[in-house]
């Protein structure tokens, strides 16, 4: 959904065959019909903005706009005639307009700004001065008719109607275009997923990898520590051993709160136990190396 909003600029104008009158007033029904048309035209300019991409590719063609266009009742009432001009036929009037949706439409347009983070039907409408009923949208709307000389055709016309057909066009738009973005969606999430997927994988076998080198690490130091206990005579093993019963426990306990406390991910915490336990291991054979040079 386009995020630029659209500026209606310029007059929309509508013809309408008349009953051969030469004046007109706000309320005629010809007037009405002649701006219902340039409402309807207006609203296509409206949508077909909207439901282009960012590279200005419109997935949604012109012949569905115009059909969702069709769709919808446009009901023009409380009309007041504001001006009229001494020196023309032309009348400057203000009407309620009012837009009758269907509830669905309304739904599928709130649900398609809802994933693409805009916000919702009544936000807009709010920010336009737009009433927003359950399935009507409703604004103030100032325009002018004026007959031909002949009385044969009624123009209507209004310029911009401060944001409100933005907010009418923008629905239908966003309904349009809900199967579009949900379909994006599912791409989107599909996409991520697999992504994740991956990079589990790969995070898994970095683990397994550093799991297995831990490990070796460990049955390494144990090999250098049972050597260099070996290497010390009886007599003095037999003098050290409540001491290297201590340092064992010692060893479990510390390198187990030691993992613990630097990783929530029990792979990670089996890791950091077994490089303590290997760091600490390859230490304590170092020290019991002490015990054989000095002849204990």
């Amino acid at each position: 959904m386009k995020q630029k909003k659209l500026v209606l600029a310029g007059i929309f104008t509508a013809l309408l065959s008349g009953c051969g009158q030469s004046a007109v007033t706000c309320s005629d029904e010809g007037a009405k019909k002649a701006l219902e048309s340039a409402i309807r035209e207006s609203l296509e300019e409206v949508a077909v903005e909207r439901v282009k991409d960012e590279n200005g590719s419109q997935p949604i063609s012109n012949s569905s706009i115009r059909a969702a266009i069709a769709e919808i009742k446009l009901v023009i009432e409380n009309i007041r005639t504001t001006k009229e001009d001494p020196n023309s036929t032309k009348k400057f009037c203000t009407g309620s307009l009012k837009i009758v949706f269907s509830p669905e439409t309304f739904e599928a347009a709130t649900k398609a700004r809802q994933l693409v983070n805009l916000s919702s039907v009544e936000e807009m409408a709010d920010l336009a001065d737009v009433e927003k009923g359950a399935d009507y949208l409703k604004g103030e709307l100032d325009y002018n008719v004026q007959p031909t000389d002949d009385g044969e055709k009624i123009f209507a016309e209004f310029e911009n109607a401060d944001g409100k057909l933005d907010v009418f066009g923008e629905v239908i738009a966003a309904s349009l275009l809900k199967t579009r973005i949900e379909a994006q969606a599912r791409d989107n999430q599909q996409q991520a997923e697999a992504a994740q997927r991956e990079a589990d994988a790969a995070i898994a076998a970095a683990n397994k990898a550093n799991l297995d080198q831990a490990s070796l690490a460990l049955k390494s130091a144990d090999q250098a520590l049972n050597y260099a206990w070996q290497s010390i005579d009886a007599e003095t093993r037999k003098s050290i051993l409540a001491q290297q019963r201590i340092w064992i426990k010692q060893k479990d306990s510390s390198c187990k709160v030691e993992a613990l406390q630097s990783s929530t991910n029990p792979t990670e915490q089996k890791i950091y136990e077994l490089q303590c336990k290997a760091n600490v291991t390859n230490s304590r054979a170092q020290e019991l190396q002490g015990y054989i040079s000095e002849g204990y």
